[in-house]
């Protein structure tokens, strides 16, 4: 059955397939697949068939890689309010929300995740699928991969942010080539999909900070990219509602699915859909909201518990142990060290200065 595809999305194909070398033409007509110029919601290609259409455009390439021609086709400079976004924004940690809408302009399936080990952030890209042939597919990481890499070289250019990248699969080149369009040292067969930098670099302010602008841009950026045709999918807006509204995070599943208007069952079921949980869903959302309010030395720990959702800083306490592997005074004493450490390195520039 001939597949529809957009022009929008075309138009990104034909520019990497340009780059690379690869014969867009002939892959379309491989695969049955024609043009369409409707305006209004562009249609999401079932991941089988967008592996298959990158899988035979990567091999169709004469010169260069066809992924990483395509991370570079991806255009986020013709949207000044992304502008004002990476200008306004008061740390890098700040912007790596970013990354969770990159998902909504590609494909539902992929997703990423933050995890903090010692001084050091691992962002880990992931493809989700319950065939083994597409989960965590390598086309798909590398292009999430050099996607990213390609928005932090916009954010930051000047700080070396991802300082080694690791991919559980082989290369499927020379490490060179890699490397080269990486900017730092690639590992392979490793035990997870990874991009991995300091975690002080992330928390680095930036000059200008704005947070009205900040905030003004952000619902901007969200209505141009989820908004214009786009809608995200339940599993999606489910995530994005648990990380925006503190409140939700003590309602359960039936005041989030309130909020959704949707059945509880149905919001269970969309979610088993795609391989997930209510409860992995909270817990990151508190994950990641815990380790923020842990770095404000004016709150304390039982107040955060509190806004957390717990009903006592004992359950908060063991639910931060499982996720950090230390309890919430530990990561504060932990994030008080980094920060003299910093301050002593610092100090010690200056006089050998």
């Amino acid at each position: 059955m001939t597949t529809e595809i957009g022009l929008h999305f075309v138009s990104i194909l034909t520019q990497a397939a340009a780059r690379s070398g690869s014969d867009l033409r002939a892959v379309l007509v491989a695969l049955d697949m024609r043009v369409h110029t409707r305006e209004g919601r562009e249609e999401r290609l079932p991941l089988s068939l967008l592996v298959s259409l990158f899988e035979q455009l990567e091999a169709r390439s004469r010169h260069g890689r066809f992924v990483f021609a395509l991370a570079d086709a991806f255009n986020f400079d013709d949207q000044p309010a992304i502008s004002a976004l990476l200008a306004s924004a008061h740390d890098l940690r700040q912007l790596l929300q970013l990354l969770y809408w990159v998902p909504e302009v590609i494909h539902p399936a992929i997703a990423f995740s933050e995890h903090e080990d010692q001084a050091l952030m691992h962002i880990r890209p992931e493809v989700r699928s319950s065939d083994p042939r597409l989960k965590d597919h390598p086309l798909l990481i590398e292009l999430m991969t050099a996607v990213t890499l390609r928005l932090v070289k916009r954010i930051a250019p000047d700080l070396p942010l991802v300082e080694r990248i690791h991919f559980c699969h082989e290369p499927a080149g020379a490490l060179a080539v890699y490397e080269a369009y990486f900017a730092c040292p690639v590992l392979f067969k490793a035990q997870e999909n990874a991009m991995i930098g300091s975690l002080s670099q992330f928390e680095q302010p930036l000059p200008g900070s704005l947070p009205q602008a900040f905030e003004q841009a952000e619902e901007t950026v969200r209505i141009k990219i989820l908004g214009d045709g786009l809608m995200p999918s339940i599993h999606r807006q489910a995530e994005q509602l648990l990380r925006l509204r503190l409140s939700l995070l003590g309602e359960g599943l039936s005041g989030l699915a309130k909020a959704m208007q949707l059945h509880p069952r149905r919001l269970q079921r969309e979610l088993k859909a795609v391989q997930t949980s209510y409860a992995e869903l909270l817990a990151q959302a508190r994950y990641e909201r815990a380790r923020a309010m842990l770095r404000d030395m004016n709150l304390d720990i039982e107040s955060i518990a509190l806004k957390l959702g717990f009903n006592e800083r004992r359950s908060f306490t063991l639910a931060f142990k499982h996720w950090q592997g230390m309890s919430p005074s530990q990561y504060r004493q932990h994030i008080k060290q980094q920060k003299t450490g910093a301050r002593n390195d610092g100090l010690s520039n200056l006089v050998l200065w």
